[in-house]
């Protein structure tokens, strides 16, 4: 950070300057300013701040310069220099341009001069035109701003539809799970009738032992049998109890919360919601039918040459079409351009781009435009140079790249997809491809789930 100037004024030497005199070569505080200005009306004074691109400099303002008078030019850094910048030694702040340019400012005098005019001109030029430069930068900057907004909101919108939906799937559950507790026959309703039992038999005790003697004596005769229909109840209330306490003594009762993933793949599932994509950067395929990519928004990171009017057409499908090299080629061979995904059962991703058509007898093919990329490690790898081969064609082949494909493995299916290591040439055809497999899986084949082909056509 450059250290800023004093005032000159010996009074006000702790006072940060504000203005610089280029009559006077001195630097004023503000008070110094006013009086200064009242005194020298027509002066020069430069707001420090404000103006200092402006203020002609005699002296060298490096700080360990010593205010040397500027005498030199440096080309390279079209700037005037003073001795200690272009010194030998470089040290203390000195010898900045050492290795530069030099000349003496005569020299370049008369070719400063020549190009004056020009830049007059073009600054002319430039001025009439300045104000609607001005007004298209304020209203990019304004689109630009509503654009951060939009997508601003849009974020946050579909996160509030992603609580609202987790909210309701709450207490749906929870709901669910009182709907299911209200069917086994234990309740609170029924603990405050069982409850009560015991006063109850106390009570039919006593109300019975009373009407045994009333009974045999014929008196209130239906009041006794009211009674007695109120102690066979009791008797039935205490029996049934009984009966579902044995029920459900020892039964476990297996009611639980069951879901899909543990929460840790839950997590990294939502952190890994949603791109913040940006233009030029990257590339967004929109795919259709895809069971690999779910939003169907295929980005392939570190790929900044494709303009994104991509229009994609599923051609082959192993969950839809089956795992035969025969299907594949009936369905995809001389199509164009392609794009393969491959989706391996151990949850990794990746795919290959070529240019070149599959076809069932050609052999090896080779091109500058053929990559391949992992959408699980969020790269692409690229050809290391313009020699080594691009894909293989062949009757027992399905879409082959040099690393990574499907082939003859003693079924005629994709049900296996093939990659290869370093003792195989292979392994070099592509930059970093190394990595591509993750947790350096040592297996020449890996399990897929699922393979997907789409041919590409790029829109002007």
């Amino acid at each position: 950070m450059e250290e800023k100037k004093k005032c000159s004024n010996k009074e006000h030497e702790k006072i940060d300057a504000i203005f610089f005199c280029s009559e006077c070569k001195i630097y004023l505080c503000n008070k110094c300013e006013n009086f200064h200005s009242n005194l020298f009306k027509n002066h020069n004074c430069y707001n420090l701040d404000k103006d200092k691109n402006e203020i002609y400099w005699e002296y060298c303002q490096e700080k360990e310069h010593n205010n040397s008078l500027l005498e030199f030019f440096c080309k390279d850094h079209n700037q005037l220099c003073c001795g200690f910048c272009i010194c030998k030694l470089k040290e203390k702040g000195k010898g900045q341009h050492k290795d530069c340019n030099v000349c003496i400012i005569e020299d370049i005098k008369e070719e400063k001069k020549n190009s004056l005019k020009n830049n007059i001109q073009n600054l002319e030029n430039l001025s009439k035109n300045i104000e609607e430069t001005i007004n298209k930068y304020k209203d990019i900057y304004e689109k630009l701003i509503k654009k951060k907004e939009d997508l601003k909101l849009e974020i946050l919108n579909i996160f509030t539809k992603i609580r609202n939906c987790l909210n309701e799937r709450e207490n749906e559950l929870l709901s669910d799970i009182d709907t299911k507790f209200e069917l086994i026959q234990i309740n609170e309703n029924n603990i405050k009738s069982i409850e009560k039992l015991p006063n109850t038999i106390k009570n039919c005790l006593e109300k019975g032992r009373i009407m045994e003697n009333e009974l045999n004596e014929n008196i209130n005769v239906n009041s006794i049998i009211m009674n007695c229909i109120n102690i066979e109840q009791t008797i039935k209330q205490i029996n049934t109890l009984n009966e579902a306490v044995q029920k459900n003594e020892n039964k476990k009762f297996e009611l639980k919360f069951i879901y899909l993933n543990e929460f840790d793949d839950i997590k990294d599932a939502i952190n890994k919601f949603g791109i913040i994509h940006k233009q030029g950067s990257n590339t967004l395929i929109k795919l259709d039918d895809s069971s690999i990519i779910k939003d169907n928004n295929l980005v392939i990171f570190g790929l900044n040459n494709w303009k994104e009017n991509i229009k994609t057409q599923l051609l082959y499908k192993k969950s839809r079409d089956g795992n035969d090299f025969n299907t594949f080629h009936n369905l995809c061979d001389n199509k164009g351009k392609t794009l393969t995904l491959i989706q391996s059962s151990e949850g990794f991703i990746i795919g290959g781009y070529t240019p070149l058509e599959w076809n069932r007898n050609s052999g090896w093919k080779n091109d500058n435009d053929t990559f391949l990329f992992s959408i699980t490690n969020k790269r692409i790898y690229k050809k290391k140079d313009n020699n080594t081969f691009s894909i293989y064609c062949g009757e027992d082949q399905g879409p082959w790249f040099p690393l990574i494909g499907f082939r003859e493995t003693g079924k005629k299916n994709m049900s296996q997809g093939q990659f290869l290591y370093k003792e195989n040439p292979g392994d070099t055809y592509f930059e970093g491809i190394n990595e591509i497999i993750p947790n350096e899986n040592k297996d020449r084949f890996f399990n897929v789930k699922e393979v997907e082909v789409y041919k590409l056509t790029f829109n002007n």
